[in-house]
């Protein structure tokens, strides 16, 4: 596995823990560090290509979990 991709993958994780915590200002600071050191063009990749899919897919769950809990 090359640098790059080690690298890419670290900024994912990194990108996941902070939206889990609920941590807008970690979110933005691994997303700035992501630019500066893979390029903006790699760290955009990460938030369209796998962002946006795993939180959709998150707010869904939620949204099916809400609602069966409501149920009761």
């Amino acid at each position: 596995m090359t640098l790059d991709t080690q690298m890419t993958l670290a900024l994912l994780q990194e990108l996941l823990m902070a939206l889990r915590a609920n941590d807008a200002d970690g979110y933005k600071s691994w997303l700035a560090l992501g630019i500066e050191q893979l390029g903006r063009d790699v760290a955009g990749e990460v938030e369209s290509d796998w962002m946006v899919p795993l939180l959709v897919e998150e707010c869904q769950y939620l949204k099916r979990f809400t609602t069966r809990t409501e149920r009761g």
